[in-house]
């Protein structure tokens, strides 16, 4: 067995993905557009361009995303990412936090680890640990 976050978005998921491509997460395996779906005319034909499903792996990641009128916003869990190191985990943090919100800065932690949580820009919470 394995567990996927999958990830919705409204109408922004193919510009997430391209961010957190651009972070250096990973890359865009698989996208599907509604318009190459039986489904073209989901959300009343609006969006026949959007993500309808994705695949996004890179080193240690895997996440499936969409586009949907009906998604929800990401509450209540984040995305735990753990870098080989201090300076990876650093440039990495400030990447994901660039126009989102960060919630607890990236810093030295009573147990020894380096950890600091975010939402980017799109809605997704993020944590980030760097073992000690």
């Amino acid at each position: 067995m394995r567990a996927t976050p999958y990830l919705y978005f409204r109408g922004d998921c193919e510009a997430a993905l391209g961010f957190y491509a651009a972070s250096g997460l990973g890359s865009v395996v698989t996208l599907l557009r509604y318009a190459d779906t039986p489904m073209p005319d989901h959300g009343g034909g609006a969006w026949r361009d959007k993500v309808a499903h994705a695949l996004f792996e890179g080193p240690g990641l895997r996440l499936q995303a969409s586009d949907g009128p009906d998604s929800e916003p990401m509450k209540g869990c984040a995305i735990l990412i753990e870098p080989a190191g201090l300076a990876a985990g650093e440039a990495l943090f400030a990447a994901l936090s660039a126009g989102g919100r960060v919630t607890m800065p990236l810093a030295r932690q009573f147990w020894g680890d380096h950890y600091g949580n975010l939402t980017d820009r799109f809605g997704v919470q993020w944590a980030v640990n760097i073992a000690a």
